[in-house]
Protein backbone atom coordinates (compact mmCIF):
# COMPACT_ATOMS: atom_id res chain seq x y z
CA UNK A 1 0.00 0.00 0.00
CA UNK A 2 1.09 3.49 -0.62
CA UNK A 3 2.60 5.44 2.03
CA UNK A 4 0.38 8.48 0.65
CA UNK A 5 -2.80 6.98 -0.54
CA UNK A 6 -4.74 9.90 -0.24
CA UNK A 7 -3.12 12.01 -3.23
CA UNK A 8 -4.76 9.73 -5.34
CA UNK A 9 -7.96 11.38 -4.99
CA UNK A 10 -6.26 14.86 -6.43
CA UNK A 11 -6.88 15.38 -9.98
CA UNK A 12 -4.40 18.00 -10.96
CA UNK A 13 -2.38 20.64 -8.78
CA UNK A 14 -1.50 24.19 -9.59
CA UNK A 15 0.83 25.81 -6.73
CA UNK A 16 2.09 29.46 -7.19
CA UNK A 17 4.88 31.04 -8.13
CA UNK A 18 5.23 32.26 -3.96
CA UNK A 19 4.51 30.30 -0.99
CA UNK A 20 0.96 30.35 -0.62
CA UNK A 21 -0.92 30.91 2.53
CA UNK A 22 -3.82 30.50 0.94
CA UNK A 23 -5.22 26.94 -0.99
CA UNK A 24 -8.53 27.01 -3.92
CA UNK A 25 -9.75 23.35 -3.52
CA UNK A 26 -11.91 22.82 -6.36
CA UNK A 27 -14.42 19.52 -6.50
CA UNK A 28 -13.61 18.50 -10.00
CA UNK A 29 -15.42 16.56 -11.74
CA UNK A 30 -16.12 15.54 -15.80
CA UNK A 31 -19.78 17.22 -16.25
CA UNK A 32 -18.86 20.07 -14.44
CA UNK A 33 -15.18 20.94 -15.33
CA UNK A 34 -16.21 23.40 -18.22
CA UNK A 35 -17.51 25.79 -15.29
CA UNK A 36 -14.33 25.12 -13.35
CA UNK A 37 -12.35 25.87 -16.51
CA UNK A 38 -13.55 29.18 -17.06
CA UNK A 39 -13.20 29.92 -13.52
CA UNK A 40 -10.03 29.03 -13.06
CA UNK A 41 -9.28 31.05 -16.49
CA UNK A 42 -10.93 34.03 -15.36
CA UNK A 43 -9.01 33.96 -12.10
CA UNK A 44 -5.75 33.78 -14.54
CA UNK A 45 -6.70 36.45 -16.81
CA UNK A 46 -6.55 38.91 -13.40
CA UNK A 47 -3.23 37.87 -12.03
CA UNK A 48 -3.88 35.67 -8.98
CA UNK A 49 -2.89 32.57 -10.12
CA UNK A 50 0.52 33.95 -8.11
CA UNK A 51 -0.89 34.17 -4.84
CA UNK A 52 -2.54 31.19 -4.90
CA UNK A 53 -2.38 27.50 -4.90
CA UNK A 54 -4.98 25.74 -7.02
CA UNK A 55 -5.83 22.03 -6.29
CA UNK A 56 -8.43 19.83 -7.80
CA UNK A 57 -10.03 16.91 -6.30
CA UNK A 58 -10.59 14.30 -8.46
CA UNK A 59 -14.89 14.53 -7.69
CA UNK A 60 -15.52 11.52 -10.27
CA UNK A 61 -13.20 9.42 -8.77
CA UNK A 62 -14.50 10.20 -5.13
CA UNK A 63 -17.87 10.06 -6.02
CA UNK A 64 -17.46 6.37 -7.79
CA UNK A 65 -16.20 4.96 -4.72
CA UNK A 66 -17.97 6.93 -1.91
CA UNK A 67 -14.75 8.16 -0.34
CA UNK A 68 -15.63 11.11 1.48
CA UNK A 69 -14.09 10.08 4.71
CA UNK A 70 -10.59 10.00 2.35
CA UNK A 71 -11.43 13.36 1.06
CA UNK A 72 -11.97 15.08 4.53
CA UNK A 73 -8.98 14.06 5.82
CA UNK A 74 -7.60 15.12 2.83
CA UNK A 75 -8.89 18.48 3.12
CA UNK A 76 -7.76 18.46 6.73
CA UNK A 77 -4.11 17.95 5.47
CA UNK A 78 -4.36 21.48 3.75
CA UNK A 79 -5.93 23.02 6.66
CA UNK A 80 -2.82 22.18 8.08
CA UNK A 81 -0.55 23.49 5.69
CA UNK A 82 -2.65 26.61 5.01
CA UNK A 83 -3.69 28.96 6.89
CA UNK A 84 -6.69 29.30 4.66
CA UNK A 85 -8.44 26.91 2.95
CA UNK A 86 -11.41 27.48 -0.20
CA UNK A 87 -13.63 24.64 -1.01
CA UNK A 88 -15.40 25.11 -4.24
CA UNK A 89 -18.29 22.98 -5.35
CA UNK A 90 -20.47 23.15 -8.70
CA UNK A 91 -23.47 21.36 -8.40
CA UNK A 92 -26.51 20.30 -10.42
CA UNK A 93 -30.19 19.90 -9.08
CA UNK A 94 -29.84 16.25 -10.33
CA UNK A 95 -26.60 15.58 -8.28
CA UNK A 96 -27.41 17.37 -5.64
CA UNK A 97 -28.22 14.08 -2.73
CA UNK A 98 -24.11 13.17 -3.32
CA UNK A 99 -23.10 15.82 -1.68
CA UNK A 100 -25.12 15.96 1.44
CA UNK A 101 -23.02 13.29 3.30
CA UNK A 102 -19.67 15.32 2.15
CA UNK A 103 -21.72 18.26 3.70
CA UNK A 104 -22.13 16.68 6.95
CA UNK A 105 -18.57 15.92 7.62
CA UNK A 106 -17.41 19.71 5.88
CA UNK A 107 -19.60 21.41 8.38
CA UNK A 108 -18.00 19.06 10.92
CA UNK A 109 -14.58 20.23 9.90
CA UNK A 110 -15.38 23.71 9.86
CA UNK A 111 -16.72 23.67 13.18
CA UNK A 112 -12.74 22.84 14.22
CA UNK A 113 -11.29 25.35 12.15
CA UNK A 114 -13.70 28.40 12.28
CA UNK A 115 -13.06 30.80 9.23
CA UNK A 116 -9.86 29.17 8.29
CA UNK A 117 -12.23 27.05 6.37
CA UNK A 118 -14.24 28.67 3.87
CA UNK A 119 -17.10 26.63 1.96
CA UNK A 120 -18.31 27.79 -1.24
CA UNK A 121 -21.41 27.07 -3.99
CA UNK A 122 -22.03 27.87 -7.15
CA UNK A 123 -23.44 26.83 -10.63
CA UNK A 124 -27.16 25.80 -11.61
CA UNK A 125 -28.58 24.33 -8.37
CA UNK A 126 -26.95 27.09 -5.87
CA UNK A 127 -28.14 29.38 -8.23
CA UNK A 128 -31.77 28.60 -7.54
CA UNK A 129 -32.01 27.78 -4.32
CA UNK A 130 -29.29 30.20 -2.41
CA UNK A 131 -31.67 29.37 0.52
CA UNK A 132 -31.11 25.61 0.25
CA UNK A 133 -27.62 25.60 0.47
CA UNK A 134 -26.97 28.73 2.68
CA UNK A 135 -28.52 26.51 5.43
CA UNK A 136 -26.81 23.50 4.48
CA UNK A 137 -23.85 24.77 5.53
CA UNK A 138 -22.09 26.68 2.81
CA UNK A 139 -20.61 29.73 3.38
CA UNK A 140 -20.85 31.48 0.26
CA UNK A 141 -23.37 31.38 -2.87
CA UNK A 142 -22.79 32.65 -6.17
CA UNK A 143 -25.86 32.83 -7.82
CA UNK A 144 -25.55 33.29 -12.12
CA UNK A 145 -22.45 33.78 -13.95
CA UNK A 146 -19.68 34.69 -11.33
CA UNK A 147 -16.32 35.36 -13.43
CA UNK A 148 -15.81 38.72 -11.80
CA UNK A 149 -17.81 37.68 -8.46
CA UNK A 150 -15.59 35.15 -7.84
CA UNK A 151 -12.51 36.90 -8.83
CA UNK A 152 -13.42 39.64 -6.34
CA UNK A 153 -13.92 37.00 -3.91
CA UNK A 154 -10.54 35.73 -4.41
CA UNK A 155 -8.99 39.19 -4.50
CA UNK A 156 -11.45 39.48 -1.09
CA UNK A 157 -9.67 36.78 0.68
CA UNK A 158 -6.54 37.02 -0.33
CA UNK A 159 -7.02 40.53 1.56
CA UNK A 160 -8.76 39.13 4.57
CA UNK A 161 -11.79 40.76 4.07
CA UNK A 162 -14.57 40.14 6.33
CA UNK A 163 -18.04 38.59 4.79
CA UNK A 164 -19.96 41.62 5.61
CA UNK A 165 -18.33 43.14 2.99
CA UNK A 166 -19.82 41.22 0.53
CA UNK A 167 -22.30 43.41 0.45
CA UNK A 168 -21.32 46.62 -1.13
CA UNK A 169 -18.22 45.04 -3.03
CA UNK A 170 -19.31 41.92 -4.74
CA UNK A 171 -22.89 41.33 -7.08
CA UNK A 172 -23.96 38.18 -7.36
CA UNK A 173 -23.38 36.38 -4.14
CA UNK A 174 -25.97 35.27 -0.89
CA UNK A 175 -24.90 34.62 2.92
CA UNK A 176 -25.88 34.31 6.17
CA UNK A 177 -25.46 37.61 8.43
CA UNK A 178 -25.77 36.07 11.83
CA UNK A 179 -25.49 39.42 13.22
CA UNK A 180 -28.71 39.99 12.15
CA UNK A 181 -30.23 37.03 11.85
CA UNK A 182 -30.89 37.38 7.93
CA UNK A 183 -30.10 36.17 4.51
CA UNK A 184 -28.35 38.40 2.40
CA UNK A 185 -27.85 38.90 -1.05
CA UNK A 186 -26.08 41.44 -2.74
CA UNK A 187 -28.21 41.63 -6.23
CA UNK A 188 -27.98 40.47 -9.15
CA UNK A 189 -24.57 40.64 -11.24
CA UNK A 190 -24.05 42.65 -14.07
CA UNK A 191 -23.69 40.57 -17.42
CA UNK A 192 -20.59 39.02 -18.64
CA UNK A 193 -18.95 40.00 -22.04
CA UNK A 194 -17.93 36.96 -23.23
CA UNK A 195 -14.84 38.43 -25.22
CA UNK A 196 -12.89 39.44 -21.61
CA UNK A 197 -12.89 36.14 -20.86
CA UNK A 198 -11.16 33.08 -22.05
CA UNK A 199 -13.80 29.89 -22.86
CA UNK A 200 -11.52 27.57 -20.72
CA UNK A 201 -7.85 28.20 -18.91
CA UNK A 202 -5.51 27.91 -21.15
CA UNK A 203 -2.55 29.03 -18.67
CA UNK A 204 -3.49 25.37 -17.25
CA UNK A 205 -3.82 23.54 -20.00
CA UNK A 206 -7.42 22.92 -18.90
CA UNK A 207 -9.89 22.86 -22.24
CA UNK A 208 -13.19 22.36 -23.52
CA UNK A 209 -16.12 23.39 -25.89
CA UNK A 210 -15.68 27.17 -26.43
CA UNK A 211 -18.81 28.48 -25.45
CA UNK A 212 -19.91 31.47 -27.92
CA UNK A 213 -23.85 32.19 -26.82
CA UNK A 214 -24.97 32.65 -23.22
CA UNK A 215 -28.29 34.13 -22.24
CA UNK A 216 -31.63 32.72 -23.99
CA UNK A 217 -34.89 34.91 -24.47
CA UNK A 218 -37.58 32.20 -24.42
CA UNK A 219 -38.06 31.30 -21.00
CA UNK A 220 -39.19 27.61 -20.96
CA UNK A 221 -40.69 26.36 -17.79
CA UNK A 222 -38.84 23.64 -17.20
CA UNK A 223 -35.53 24.82 -17.86
CA UNK A 224 -32.71 26.73 -15.66
CA UNK A 225 -30.97 28.79 -18.67
CA UNK A 226 -33.04 32.05 -18.40
CA UNK A 227 -33.26 32.30 -14.89
CA UNK A 228 -29.35 31.37 -14.37
CA UNK A 229 -28.03 34.02 -17.72
CA UNK A 230 -30.87 36.16 -18.19
CA UNK A 231 -33.08 36.46 -21.18
CA UNK A 232 -30.87 38.77 -23.24
CA UNK A 233 -28.56 36.73 -25.07
CA UNK A 234 -24.71 37.78 -25.47
CA UNK A 235 -22.40 36.40 -28.13
CA UNK A 236 -18.66 35.83 -28.17
CA UNK A 237 -17.11 37.80 -31.41
CA UNK A 238 -16.02 35.66 -34.42
CA UNK A 239 -12.74 36.96 -33.92
CA UNK A 240 -12.30 35.96 -30.47
CA UNK A 241 -14.15 32.47 -31.24
CA UNK A 242 -11.05 31.81 -34.04
CA UNK A 243 -8.32 33.27 -31.81
CA UNK A 244 -9.55 30.39 -29.10
CA UNK A 245 -10.27 28.03 -31.95
CA UNK A 246 -6.95 28.31 -33.24
CA UNK A 247 -5.58 28.20 -30.09
CA UNK A 248 -7.01 24.67 -29.38
CA UNK A 249 -5.96 23.80 -32.61
CA UNK A 250 -2.17 24.70 -31.79
CA UNK A 251 -2.75 23.04 -28.13
CA UNK A 252 -2.90 19.88 -30.74
CA UNK A 253 -6.93 19.94 -29.70
CA UNK A 254 -8.52 18.77 -33.39
CA UNK A 255 -12.27 18.16 -32.50
CA UNK A 256 -14.21 21.94 -31.98
CA UNK A 257 -16.89 22.02 -30.16
CA UNK A 258 -19.34 25.05 -29.33
CA UNK A 259 -21.54 25.57 -26.45
CA UNK A 260 -24.56 27.39 -26.91
CA UNK A 261 -28.65 26.62 -26.00
CA UNK A 262 -29.73 27.24 -29.12
CA UNK A 263 -26.24 27.05 -32.25
CA UNK A 264 -28.33 28.88 -35.16
CA UNK A 265 -29.50 31.75 -32.75
CA UNK A 266 -25.74 33.03 -33.02
CA UNK A 267 -25.49 36.55 -34.35
CA UNK A 268 -29.13 37.05 -33.57
CA UNK A 269 -30.09 40.65 -31.82
CA UNK A 270 -32.52 39.10 -29.91
CA UNK A 271 -31.64 34.82 -30.18
CA UNK A 272 -36.03 34.76 -31.05
CA UNK A 273 -35.15 34.91 -34.78
CA UNK A 274 -31.99 33.31 -36.58
CA UNK A 275 -29.51 35.79 -38.51
CA UNK A 276 -27.91 33.42 -40.91
CA UNK A 277 -25.54 35.74 -42.26
CA UNK A 278 -23.42 35.47 -39.03
CA UNK A 279 -23.65 31.85 -38.75
CA UNK A 280 -22.32 31.82 -42.45
CA UNK A 281 -19.77 33.99 -41.59
CA UNK A 282 -18.79 32.19 -38.56
CA UNK A 283 -18.82 28.67 -39.80
CA UNK A 284 -16.99 29.29 -42.74
CA UNK A 285 -14.30 31.37 -41.32
CA UNK A 286 -13.98 27.86 -38.65
CA UNK A 287 -13.73 25.92 -40.98
CA UNK A 288 -11.18 27.45 -43.28
CA UNK A 289 -9.12 27.77 -40.01
CA UNK A 290 -10.11 24.22 -38.48
CA UNK A 291 -8.75 22.38 -42.28
CA UNK A 292 -5.44 24.06 -42.31
CA UNK A 293 -4.83 21.81 -38.71
CA UNK A 294 -6.89 18.72 -39.99
CA UNK A 295 -9.30 19.38 -37.30
CA UNK A 296 -12.99 18.51 -37.20
CA UNK A 297 -15.70 21.57 -36.27
CA UNK A 298 -18.65 20.55 -34.30
CA UNK A 299 -22.09 22.18 -34.76
CA UNK A 300 -25.57 21.38 -33.93
CA UNK A 301 -24.33 18.41 -31.85
CA UNK A 302 -24.26 18.64 -28.40
CA UNK A 303 -23.30 21.08 -26.62
CA UNK A 304 -24.86 23.33 -29.09
CA UNK A 305 -28.39 21.88 -30.41
CA UNK A 306 -30.86 23.53 -32.32
CA UNK A 307 -34.60 24.55 -31.69
CA UNK A 308 -36.86 23.70 -34.44
CA UNK A 309 -37.82 27.00 -35.69
CA UNK A 310 -34.64 28.12 -36.33
CA UNK A 311 -34.12 25.33 -39.11
CA UNK A 312 -34.99 25.44 -42.89
CA UNK A 313 -33.38 23.94 -45.60
CA UNK A 314 -31.19 26.13 -46.79
CA UNK A 315 -29.24 26.41 -43.56
CA UNK A 316 -28.86 22.44 -43.23
CA UNK A 317 -27.50 22.49 -46.75
CA UNK A 318 -25.06 25.31 -45.67
CA UNK A 319 -23.78 23.31 -42.84
CA UNK A 320 -23.56 20.08 -44.33
CA UNK A 321 -20.79 21.21 -45.94
CA UNK A 322 -19.09 23.38 -43.27
CA UNK A 323 -19.45 20.67 -40.21
CA UNK A 324 -18.20 17.45 -39.47
CA UNK A 325 -20.97 16.08 -37.44
CA UNK A 326 -23.68 13.88 -38.99
CA UNK A 327 -26.40 14.32 -36.50
CA UNK A 328 -28.59 17.58 -35.55
CA UNK A 329 -30.14 17.76 -32.01
CA UNK A 330 -33.42 19.12 -32.23
CA UNK A 331 -35.46 20.55 -29.09
CA UNK A 332 -38.79 19.82 -29.80
CA UNK A 333 -39.78 18.46 -26.38
CA UNK A 334 -44.07 17.79 -26.92
CA UNK A 335 -46.08 16.34 -29.61
CA UNK A 336 -49.05 18.03 -27.47
CA UNK A 337 -49.84 21.95 -28.83
CA UNK A 338 -51.32 22.37 -25.01
CA UNK A 339 -48.09 20.88 -23.44
CA UNK A 340 -45.91 23.54 -25.93
CA UNK A 341 -48.07 26.06 -24.72
CA UNK A 342 -47.61 25.45 -21.13
CA UNK A 343 -44.35 24.75 -20.80
CA UNK A 344 -43.88 28.18 -23.19
CA UNK A 345 -41.59 25.95 -25.63
CA UNK A 346 -43.14 28.88 -28.05
CA UNK A 347 -42.70 27.00 -31.36
CA UNK A 348 -45.44 24.29 -32.96
CA UNK A 349 -45.60 21.10 -33.42
CA UNK A 350 -45.22 21.99 -37.63
CA UNK A 351 -42.18 23.88 -36.99
CA UNK A 352 -40.71 20.35 -35.39
CA UNK A 353 -41.88 18.26 -38.33
CA UNK A 354 -40.27 21.05 -41.12
CA UNK A 355 -37.21 20.76 -38.93
CA UNK A 356 -36.80 17.32 -39.23
CA UNK A 357 -37.50 17.18 -43.03
CA UNK A 358 -34.56 19.92 -43.54
CA UNK A 359 -32.45 17.78 -41.05
CA UNK A 360 -32.61 14.49 -43.06
CA UNK A 361 -32.83 16.45 -46.99
CA UNK A 362 -29.42 17.70 -46.06
CA UNK A 363 -28.05 14.52 -45.29
CA UNK A 364 -28.15 14.88 -41.86
CA UNK A 365 -29.18 12.73 -38.91
CA UNK A 366 -31.83 14.03 -36.88
CA UNK A 367 -32.07 13.02 -33.03
CA UNK A 368 -34.76 14.74 -31.59
CA UNK A 369 -35.40 15.78 -28.10
CA UNK A 370 -38.60 14.74 -26.28
CA UNK A 371 -39.52 15.07 -22.39
CA UNK A 372 -42.12 13.09 -20.60
CA UNK A 373 -43.99 13.64 -17.54
CA UNK A 374 -44.34 17.26 -17.72
CA UNK A 375 -46.83 18.58 -14.72
CA UNK A 376 -50.50 18.95 -16.13
CA UNK A 377 -49.67 16.05 -18.80
CA UNK A 378 -52.33 14.17 -19.81
CA UNK A 379 -52.81 10.51 -21.67
CA UNK A 380 -54.31 12.23 -24.65
CA UNK A 381 -51.23 14.64 -24.78
CA UNK A 382 -48.92 11.47 -24.31
CA UNK A 383 -50.90 10.05 -27.24
CA UNK A 384 -50.58 13.54 -29.51
CA UNK A 385 -46.33 12.62 -28.37
CA UNK A 386 -46.30 9.24 -28.98
CA UNK A 387 -48.16 10.12 -32.51
CA UNK A 388 -45.81 12.76 -33.50
CA UNK A 389 -42.67 10.42 -32.17
CA UNK A 390 -43.82 7.51 -34.43
CA UNK A 391 -44.05 9.93 -37.32
CA UNK A 392 -40.95 11.26 -37.27
CA UNK A 393 -39.23 8.14 -36.85
CA UNK A 394 -40.89 6.71 -40.44
CA UNK A 395 -39.10 10.31 -41.86
CA UNK A 396 -36.03 8.94 -40.30
CA UNK A 397 -35.44 10.46 -37.27
CA UNK A 398 -34.24 8.82 -34.11
CA UNK A 399 -35.79 9.84 -30.86
CA UNK A 400 -33.86 11.35 -27.74
CA UNK A 401 -35.89 10.53 -24.22
CA UNK A 402 -36.26 12.65 -21.03
CA UNK A 403 -38.47 12.60 -17.91
CA UNK A 404 -39.01 15.91 -16.76
CA UNK A 405 -36.99 17.27 -14.11
CA UNK A 406 -37.73 20.29 -11.39
CA UNK A 407 -34.93 22.34 -11.29
CA UNK A 408 -34.33 24.18 -8.73
CA UNK A 409 -35.28 28.20 -10.08
CA UNK A 410 -37.06 27.13 -12.70
CA UNK A 411 -41.00 28.24 -13.22
CA UNK A 412 -41.81 24.21 -12.98
CA UNK A 413 -39.03 23.76 -10.07
CA UNK A 414 -41.80 23.59 -7.47
CA UNK A 415 -44.21 21.00 -9.46
CA UNK A 416 -44.19 17.06 -9.69
CA UNK A 417 -43.24 14.65 -12.27
CA UNK A 418 -46.54 13.47 -14.03
CA UNK A 419 -46.41 9.69 -13.32
CA UNK A 420 -45.46 7.89 -16.92
CA UNK A 421 -47.87 5.06 -17.55
CA UNK A 422 -46.70 1.72 -18.17
CA UNK A 423 -48.20 1.57 -21.87
CA UNK A 424 -46.49 4.58 -22.77
CA UNK A 425 -42.99 3.07 -21.43
CA UNK A 426 -43.41 -0.21 -22.99
CA UNK A 427 -43.85 1.80 -26.14
CA UNK A 428 -40.38 3.28 -25.58
CA UNK A 429 -38.83 0.31 -25.06
CA UNK A 430 -40.33 -0.75 -28.61
CA UNK A 431 -38.48 1.96 -30.03
CA UNK A 432 -35.39 0.77 -28.30
CA UNK A 433 -35.20 -2.11 -29.08
CA UNK A 434 -35.69 -0.98 -32.68
CA UNK A 435 -32.52 1.05 -32.32
CA UNK A 436 -34.97 4.49 -33.03
CA UNK A 437 -34.61 5.97 -29.44
CA UNK A 438 -31.77 6.50 -26.63
CA UNK A 439 -31.87 8.04 -23.94
CA UNK A 440 -31.94 8.25 -19.56
CA UNK A 441 -35.60 8.53 -19.02
CA UNK A 442 -35.84 5.73 -16.36
CA UNK A 443 -32.48 6.69 -14.46
CA UNK A 444 -34.33 10.58 -14.95
CA UNK A 445 -38.07 9.41 -13.55
CA UNK A 446 -35.93 8.44 -10.35
CA UNK A 447 -33.70 11.62 -10.02
CA UNK A 448 -37.19 13.48 -10.90
CA UNK A 449 -38.52 11.76 -7.46
CA UNK A 450 -35.39 12.26 -5.32
CA UNK A 451 -35.70 15.78 -5.89
CA UNK A 452 -39.38 16.03 -5.51
CA UNK A 453 -38.35 14.29 -1.57
CA UNK A 454 -35.84 16.37 -0.72
CA UNK A 455 -38.08 19.35 -1.81
CA UNK A 456 -40.59 18.42 0.32
CA UNK A 457 -38.30 17.65 3.46
CA UNK A 458 -37.40 21.04 3.36
CA UNK A 459 -33.61 20.16 2.08
CA UNK A 460 -34.27 22.15 -1.21
CA UNK A 461 -36.31 25.30 -0.49
CA UNK A 462 -38.90 26.31 -3.08
CA UNK A 463 -38.77 27.97 -5.78
CA UNK A 464 -41.25 30.52 -4.67
CA UNK A 465 -39.56 30.99 -1.17
CA UNK A 466 -35.83 31.83 -3.25
CA UNK A 467 -37.81 33.93 -5.55
CA UNK A 468 -38.83 35.97 -2.62
CA UNK A 469 -35.31 36.32 -1.07
CA UNK A 470 -33.92 37.40 -4.37
CA UNK A 471 -35.97 40.14 -5.31
CA UNK A 472 -36.02 41.62 -1.56
CA UNK A 473 -31.93 40.80 -1.27
CA UNK A 474 -32.15 39.43 2.23
CA UNK A 475 -35.00 37.41 4.60
CA UNK A 476 -34.78 36.57 7.74
CA UNK A 477 -34.28 33.15 9.33
CA UNK A 478 -37.28 33.14 10.81
CA UNK A 479 -39.40 33.64 7.83
CA UNK A 480 -37.75 30.11 6.54
CA UNK A 481 -40.49 28.34 6.51
CA UNK A 482 -39.99 24.16 6.17
CA UNK A 483 -37.37 24.40 8.47
CA UNK A 484 -34.74 21.26 7.64
CA UNK A 485 -34.65 17.83 9.39
CA UNK A 486 -31.08 17.66 10.54
CA UNK A 487 -31.33 13.61 10.79
CA UNK A 488 -32.55 13.83 7.33
CA UNK A 489 -30.36 16.04 6.13
CA UNK A 490 -26.96 14.04 6.99
CA UNK A 491 -28.29 10.87 5.91
CA UNK A 492 -27.00 9.08 3.39
CA UNK A 493 -28.69 9.50 -0.39
CA UNK A 494 -25.44 7.58 -2.06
Amino acid sequence: MKSDLLTDLIYERFRCGTTGSMALLFYYTRDRRTAYNVLMGALDKEGLDDFIDVILLDGDKINKGNRVSETIALIERFLQKYEKVIFSVGIFTTEFSRYLDLLRFLTALKRKYEDRLVLVAGGPHPSGDPIGCLMLGFDIVFVGEAEKAFTDFIKMMLNNEEVMDFRSKIRGVAFVDYESGQLVYTGRPKHVDLDEYPPFAPKRGLFNSIEITRGCPFGCRFCQVTYLFGAKVRHRSINNILYWVEYLLRNNRRDIRFITPNALSYGSCDGLRPNYDVVMELLTEVFKLVRRYRGRVFFGSFPSEVRPEFVDHEIMRFLKDRVDNRRIIIGAQSGSPKMLDVIRRRHSVDDIIRAVDATIKAGFRAEVDFIFGFPQETIHDLNLTLKLINKLVKMGAVIHGHTFLPLAGSPMGDEDLTPVPAWFKRELARLCSRGKMYGYWEKQEKLSKEIIHLRSKGVIKTVKLNFLFLSRRKISLEDITNPINKNFMFHSHN
